[in-house]
Order: C-alpha cells, then structure tokens, then sequence
C-alpha cells in the first residue's frame, strides 16, 4: 500500500526531473515485454506480483517520495569529465549498480522473493537510465542539471530537455521507437543487445558531443527534430538490453 500511494504522489507531480520520465521509462518497459523468450514474461511476472512492467520502470523514481531510500540517488547517474576515465563512486553509480543487480539475478534460485523483486525493480529503471546520455555525463554541469536552456518559450535545464521536453514536444510513442529501428543492421542491433554495461555507458557517452550542439537561441525545432531519432534508438536500446538480461538470466 505504501509504494502504490508514493507511486501516486510520483504520477500526479510530473514536473519533477526523473530519469527519461514516466514515459520514457514505460517504452523501456514495453519494448523489453514484446521481446522477452516464451514463459520469460511469466517468471519476471510471478516476482514483481501486482506491479506491471510499466510500474516496475518508474519504480525507483517514485521512491525519491521516501527518504528511506535516499541511498538509491547515486545510482541513476555517473559523472565524468571529459578527457576522464570512470571511477566506480563508494556510494554505487549507474554502471556499478547495473553490475550488482545483473550478477546478483544470475543467482535468483537462492534468492529471496523480495530480493528477487527489488534487484528487478532496479535493473527495469537503470536500463532506461543508461541510455539517456546526460545519465552519463559531465561531472562539471552535473550532467546538464546546471545548463539552463529555453525550450519551447520556457526556461529549463538540457537535462530536463532530454529527460522529457523532447520526447513531450514530439509526442514521442514506443511504435516510433519501433520504427525508428528499421533503419538499423539486424548485426548493429545485435550489438546493442550485449551484456555488457560498461560499452552501454560509453554507447551513450559518445552522444553527448550532439547534446550540447544546440546554439545561443537554446532548444531550436532544428534541435529537436535532429535528436528525435537518437532519443528514439535509445529508449528502443534500452528495452532491449533489458530483455536480452531477462532472456539471459530467466531462460528455461
């Protein structure tokens, strides 16, 4: 009862600064579901009980409610510099955590229901997390939190542009993601369903040059329209490195 009222409190307050978003987060989810291995869907199913896939995504974030859970901040997000190589942070970072939970569900048949259902929770919001290139940014604008942009005649942050404001001003739907995939080798998606999150980090790291291509103007239509479709591939990269550990780890 808890965790269904703080997830309440989450979706009623849609201003605050999560991860891709909710929606994001749900296309992550969605995409994982449609591409999970026959009876795969069932034993993840049996673990997360009543929540859906969609509210297992967004899980970590409507935590944020709970101060309980303020241990979990770190974990959505590593900085480094440009020109630095990554330092797993003592407190857990977004590469480190993935590691943790991964490892941890390959021994799921000696793991408790709950241990089960909360390293699931984690591993569903930290797939979308990874590929949202300012999750894994610059430590010097705390992954673009500090950049202040206009976009669409209000003042925001290029982090926020990225969480959300593109994929609101679009109208961005998983079937567009979808889509945006057929332009891709069958070989290039295949190496984008790799476990192995390091190169998912430095997958989205190699992006940021384009983030922060935008001129004195802020977030042009221009902008938007150019990065539509990375934001796309990324959020489909995210729901299949999702599956791909699912399939790997609950296969029968």
């Amino acid at each position: 009862m808890k965790t269904k009222i703080i997830l309440l409190i989450f979706l009623l307050v849609p201003f605050l600064d999560f991860g891709w978003g909710a929606k994001g987060h749900k296309m992550v989810a969605d995409i994982a579901k449609e591409n999970l291995n026959a009876g795969v869907e069932k034993k993840i199913q049996s673990f997360l009980g009543d929540m859906s896939f969609e509210e297992a995504s967004v899980w970590m974030d409507s935590m944020r409610a709970d101060h309980s859970y303020n241990y979990m901040s770190p974990w959505h997000y590593l900085d480094i510099d440009s020109g630095a190589t990554y330092v797993e942070n003592p407190k857990g970072d977004i590469v480190s955590e993935l590691n943790r939970v991964i490892k941890e569900l390959r021994n799921y048949r000696n793991m408790s229901h709950d241990s089960v259902a909360l390293d699931l929770r984690i591993l569903f919001h930290l797939c979308g997390d990874i590929t949202q290139p300012l999750h894994c940014g610059y430590g010097s604008d705390k992954g673009g939190n500090t950049v202040k942009v206009n976009c669409n005649g209000k003042e925001t942050t290029l982090h926020h542009v990225w969480d959300s404001d593109i994929i609101n001003s679009v109208g961005i739907t998983t079937p567009m993601c979808l889509a945006s995939m057929k332009f891709c080798p069958p070989a290039q998606q295949k190496e984008w369903e790799k476990i192995d999150v390091m190169q998912w980090m430095a997958d989205s790291r190699s992006y940021l040059p384009q983030v922060y291509k935008y001129g004195p103007n802020g977030i042009t239509q221009d902008y938007i329209q150019s990065n539509t479709v990375i934001i796309e591939q990324q959020i489909c990269k995210g729901g299949l490195r999702l599956a791909a550990v699912l399939n790997d780890i609950f296969k029968d």
